[in-house]
């Protein structure tokens, strides 16, 4: 959807959020001079709404295929206009209604669900949410702006698809939530455990691969990234903007620091507190992590 105000700031249509570490048609970011390398990215995409710090020198070439605005607080900029993005979203929600079914559960609007789901009383399934086939989705579990795959499996009362934790300080250092307006999408044979908490992307969407497996109290936050055939175990809390590399393993407790990438095959001990990248095929330990070696 066109957000109205892009037209004041922007002549190009902006329909959702990305990031500059990897940029999307007709988005709206923002960019600080701590990454400011990363502003050559905007050539391989089109009509984008940049706020950058004033001290970044934009190329003549890319300001030629985005919108540029110059700003001693870019964080904040953005975050004025994504709330904007988000309220037209909501608006629009907000005229679709909900069914209570003869299951049990609520569904909204221009929903997919596949063939034989099994969906408990309690539920919410939001509005535009796609569902594969073959779904077991227990009791309280709530689903928004999520796209899911084949044999998914979410257990009582997880929530999926809800705001991410994202802020920004306006000129009188007060704090104001950044909308996460991007999705949630996950693949096929992926388990949610009870009282999960999977948020929706910020600046793009959150993304759970095919046989990913989430025990119990995992909260997984905007912008993670999980490749194929990753164990979670209870407990486990994420920074957002992670990525986790296919057969890793997570313990018990762990806690892992945003923009943190975690190799294949990697086991993060329980308890461990995870503050750097950790190698492919490496055991990490303690707080904060270390490596140690395996037994032969």
């Amino acid at each position: 959807m066109e957000n109205n105000q892009s037209q004041t700031l922007c002549k190009y249509p902006i329909v959702s959020a990305s990031y500059i570490g990897n940029p999307r048609d007709n988005t709206v970011m923002f960019v600080m001079k701590k990454i400011e390398s990363q502003i050559s990215k905007l050539a391989s995409v089109n009509q984008c709404l940049v706020f950058h710090e004033d001290s970044i020198i934009v190329p003549d070439e890319l300001q030629e295929k985005h919108c540029f605005i110059s700003s001693s607080n870019p964080q904040m900029e953005y975050a004025r206009f994504v709330i904007q993005l988000k309220e037209e979203n909501e608006k629009n929600n907000r005229k679709l209604k909900y069914t209570l079914t003869d299951g049990g559960f609520y569904l909204g609007e221009d929903v997919s669900i596949g063939e034989n789901a099994y969906i408990e009383p309690g539920c919410i399934i939001g509005h535009h949410v796609q569902i594969g086939k073959n779904a077991v989705i227990l009791a309280n579990t709530v689903i928004k702006n999520a796209t899911i795959g084949d044999y998914f499996y979410a257990n009582e009362n997880s929530a999926i698809g809800v705001n991410g934790f994202t802020m920004a300080k306006d000129e009188e250092g007060n704090l104001f939530r950044i909308p996460t307006i991007g999705r949630v999408i996950i693949g096929n044979h992926v388990e949610i455990g009870a009282l999960n908490n999977v948020s929706c992307g910020s600046a793009g969407d959150t993304i759970l691969h095919d046989y990913v497996k989430l025990d119990s109290l995992v909260y997984i936050p905007h912008d993670m990234i999980i490749e194929e055939n990753v164990e979670i175990a209870s407990g486990a809390v994420f920074g957002g903007f992670g990525y986790i590399e296919s057969g890793v393993f997570v313990g018990f407790n762990s806690i892992v620091k945003n923009r943190i990438r975690i190799g294949k095959d990697a086991i993060i001990g329980m308890g461990a507190v995870v503050t750097k990248s950790v190698e492919p095929g490496s055991v990490v330990i303690g707080n904060p992590a270390k490596p140690m070696e395996r037994n032969k």
